[in-house]
């Protein structure tokens, strides 16, 4: 949202800027936050008690249902939850601070505070810098330029990226260019010891945000062309993201509601996916993502290892691991599935 900056906002944000630069200068990335790259997903509100201080927040960390217990808080909107009723990680962070004041009264009590983290995607980055820079968000003014940063944020990361949108404003709102750090690591793909390149990514899209704020934000164009590997006659696409989020705007942007994403292809020979129903409330689409991921775990080579989950409308495989399915195999089972259930009763 370009227009007018307010003096007040742009001026703390350039102290903060400024800040940043001299937190790295000795290693000190961040202030308010101590991020704890974990090698795996917390399993249980129980594991996260156990093995983490109080006064502690889970980002996308812990696969249970979000939300808080005692002193211990869990931002998320994958398990269990219904994805099209349930805010971003970074829009329940945003009202924590910005409502709650939760920052303002956990620093009283423990400083800095454990912010577990498992990846460093968009939400994940933003959640992080409204945590750490929350005293932007306490004021009674707010910063217009971060709301609307997590509001669109919020739009596209309940569609699981498969949100139509004006490209062209995404660009032009600084959107692309602040989340490219993102981008860059997303290409990478995500290994077990990159807990630097996590905190790294974070750090990166956070000074892109106080530059934001502080008015020199830059743009990134959005360049991918996805490649459709199948498209079904049954309402769904098959598309090869080639590692760039930016691919679901673009597929969104041409029409396409449900979609298999294949996300990467890993030195292993194992593949990430994305399954997303972009359709939310079309009670009719034979596209049912928990019944898919159900049929494609018990399809894998290791179908007693966790590897397909999510929400009921955003699931996938697991980063580190991978699925063992060419996407033909995905192609097949959603098309049986499809099949049986267009057939007519009795």
């Amino acid at each position: 949202m370009r227009g007018a900056r307010n003096p007040t906002v742009v001026s703390s944000a350039t102290e903060k800027f400024g800040a940043a630069q001299r937190y790295r200068s000795v290693g000190d990335l961040f202030h308010a936050i101590r991020l704890r790259v974990l090698a795996q997903r917390f399993r249980s509100w129980d594991e996260f008690e156990r093995n983490s201080p109080p006064y502690s927040i889970a980002l996308e960390a812990l696969d249970d249902l979000p939300g808080q217990r005692g002193s211990r808080v869990s931002f998320d909107h994958h398990t269990g939850v219904l994805r099209q009723v349930t805010m971003s990680a970074a829009m329940q962070a945003y009202l924590a601070v910005r409502q709650s004041r939760l920052m303002e009264r956990w620093l009283r009590k423990r400083r800095p505070i454990d912010v577990y983290v498992w990846n460093a995607d968009q939400d994940v980055c933003l959640a992080s810098f409204v945590l750490e820079y929350h005293d932007l968000l306490e004021c009674a003014l707010g910063a217009p330029l971060l709301r609307w940063i997590v509001q669109y944020n919020n739009k596209i990361d309940i569609c699981g990226g498969l949100y139509p949108v004006r490209l062209e404003d995404l660009v032009a709102n600084h959107f692309t260019w602040v989340f490219e750090p993102y981008r860059h690591q997303r290409l990478m793909g995500k290994v077990v010891g990159d807990e630097a390149i996590v905190t790294q990514t974070i750090r990166l899209v956070c000074d892109r945000l106080l530059a934001l704020l502080n008015g020199t934000a830059g743009t990134a164009p959005i360049s991918v062309q996805p490649d459709i590997l199948y498209i079904s006659n049954r309402d769904f696409v098959i598309a090869d993201e080639k590692g760039d989020p930016a691919a679901r705007l673009v597929l969104a942007a041409q029409g396409y509601t449900n979609l298999i994403s294949l996300i990467c292809r890993r030195p292993s020979g194992r593949y990430t996916y994305s399954v997303i129903r972009g359709a939310l409330f079309d009670g009719e689409s034979a596209f049912d993502v928990p019944e898919l991921i159900a049929a494609f775990q018990a399809a894998e080579d290791q179908p007693h290892t966790p590897i397909w989950g999510g929400s009921d409308t955003a699931a996938g495989s697991d980063s580190a691991l991978g699925s063992s399915l060419e996407w033909q195999t995905l192609r097949d089972i959603t098309e049986s599935l499809a099949f049986a259930k267009a057939m007519p009763a009795g």
